[in-house]
């Protein structure tokens, strides 16, 4: 950098009325630099209080303008056009800087060196890379995330070697870490993985913040609504915790497990690279070990360790876990009602009320319940029908319309007939004692059953005591006549009883039909009515 004449020294002390001479000796300047200041001074508009009033640098430039014109000596090089080619991917600074070379050299002109073009990068974007201190209160915020490092294990049944993915949760203030290996990043294993986190601390925080992953985040969009999967949301409804996922592209907002993927997930990586597992519960106890010895470690450029100040500073602010853990359940979608009043689901039949037939429902599952939904309301809960078992069926009776048909059997017509009475059962019980194949007679008993339909209970009953008397077998044939008789002695029964029963009732008698009768009655009727 330049030397810069004195010049406000150099003006007060003209001012003060002191020679060229005096003042070079004086501020150890150039008596030509004391001559240039006074003949600018001379020839500029502004007088001494004005230029007072100015700062170093203005009468500087006021005196020396031309110090502050741009040397082009080269091409000037376009720094926004470079900072948003550089978030496309395949795209780096050298090949932009090659590109920029290829421009100049066809227009013409002297371009820069690289060094020259990636410093005025480095200060294009000084200012847009500006990054503050964040002040996390304890047991408020934990951010979770898959890493992206994977570990191994050998699967015993397909003696192949797996791929096991890692699960990191971290707690901003205290750098209190987790991490969980698991087969797999699907739905079930996010929130198996979540549950054990929780678990493992032994509380829940105020949220959670976590990526924009599929299982736990439908839609983030950057104006609007955040919406989560029902699984997910479920999780959060279970632990009374807020999901709160980052905004896209913005792995700042949660840098701490960001952090921690790349501290704790990867050293546990190198201390365990020698090691083989064969199971990934075996890979989870190594890292359960690795992970406890990392959290006590002393911290470098803080008091304590990552276990210390989670004890003492930051777990007594989490809320405590729910009685029972969350238990992990899928969902599965638009499942039509048949006429039946059924839904197939996994190879097997589950009710559903008659009321949604025709009509979709969604089947939240897992290993022990179904449960159906219609609209967003619990509307039929089944205990699962177990894996291997095709074309069964969960049928609560109270969802049908109508009772299920069973058909006849030795069993049901007994019970049927002891229902009715004594001298039924018995009669029924001598038809299947007298046959040879006793599903045979079960067409016999059915008729005599039938019977009750038609005339009544009492009905057969009587008519079974009295055919008893003079039978010992008894078929539909024999006992037709002595049921036709006890139906006529019942509708006579009950036409006396009538009869007796309407005894002082309005009855007209034969003078009434008279036609002597008729006149009286007409005239009665009239003198009634006369006013």
């Amino acid at each position: 950098m330049f030397k810069k004449t004195k010049v406000r020294q150099i003006l007060e002390l003209l001012h003060k009325d002191l020679s060229a001479r005096e003042i070079s000796k004086t501020l150890k300047v150039s008596r030509n630099s004391v001559a240039f200041v006074k003949e600018s001074y001379d020839k500029c508009d502004k007088d001494w209080d004005e230029i007072c009033l100015m700062n170093d640098d203005e009468i500087y430039h006021l005196f020396y303008p031309h110090t502050f014109r741009p040397r082009n000596r080269f091409a000037p090089v376009d720094y926004s056009y470079v900072h948003s080619e550089l978030k496309k991917v395949g795209v780096t600074e050298m090949l932009l800087w090659e590109e920029y070379c290829e421009k100049c050299n066809t227009q013409g002109v002297s371009h820069c060196c690289y060094a020259t073009f990636a410093n005025g990068y480095k200060r294009f974007i000084a200012d847009k890379n500006y990054t503050s201190h964040i002040e996390h209160k304890p047991g408020v915020t934990l951010e979770v995330d898959w890493s992206g490092p994977t570990m191994s294990y050998m699967d015993p049944d397909k003696q192949e070697q797996q791929t096991a993915y890692l699960f990191v949760a971290a707690f901003p203030y205290s750098q209190y870490t987790y991490v969980e290996a698991a087969a797999s990043m699907n739905q079930s294993d996010w929130l198996s993985c979540n549950v054990h986190m929780l678990e493992f601390f032994g509380g829940t925080p105020v949220r959670i913040v976590c990526d924009n992953l599929k299982t736990g985040v439908i839609k983030h969009p950057k104006h609007g609504e955040v919406v989560l999967n029902d699984s997910y949301l479920s999780f959060a409804e279970h632990y009374q915790v807020a999901i709160m996922p980052a905004q896209v592209k913005k792995p700042k907002q949660k840098a701490s497990v960001e952090g921690a993927v790349g501290k704790i997930a990867r050293k546990i990586i190198g201390m365990l690279r020698n090691e083989t597992f064969h199971s990934i519960e075996g890979l989870n106890s190594a890292i359960r070990k690795v992970l406890d010895r990392l959290n006590d470690k002393p911290f470098q450029k803080r008091n304590g360790s990552r276990k210390t100040i989670y004890e003492l500073e930051e777990k007594p602010y989490l809320r405590t876990l729910p009685m029972l853990p969350f238990e992990i359940c899928e969902w599965s979608y638009n499942h039509k009602v048949g006429p039946n009043s059924h839904i197939w689901f996994h190879k097997g039949q589950y009710s559903v009320p008659s009321s949604y037939i025709n009509k979709y429902v969604d089947v939240q599952y897992n290993s022990s319940l179904v449960c159906i939904y219609a609209s967003h309301q619990l509307v039929a809960e089944h205990k699962r029908i177990p894996t291997g078992i095709r074309n069964a069926k969960r049928t609560e009776m109270s969802h049908l319309p109508y009772p299920i048909y069973t058909p006849d059997t030795m069993e049901s017509t007994l019970n049927k007939a002891e229902a009715i009475g004594n001298s039924t059962r018995t009669v029924i019980g001598r038809l299947y004692d007298n046959a040879k194949v006793k599903e045979q007679a079960l067409v016999d008993a059915r008729t005599v059953l039938d019977i009750a339909g038609v005339y009544g209970k009492d009905i057969l009953e009587t008519a079974c005591s009295l055919a008893l008397k003079g039978f010992h077998l008894i078929t539909y044939n024999t006992l037709m006549p002595y049921v036709k008789r006890a139906a006529k002695n019942r509708k006579n029964d009950l036409t006396k009883k009538n009869v007796k029963d309407h005894k002082q009732g309005i009855v007209r008698g034969a003078d009434y039909y008279r036609e002597d009768g008729k006149n009286l009655w007409i005239q009665r009727s009239r003198n009634n009515y006369q006013y």
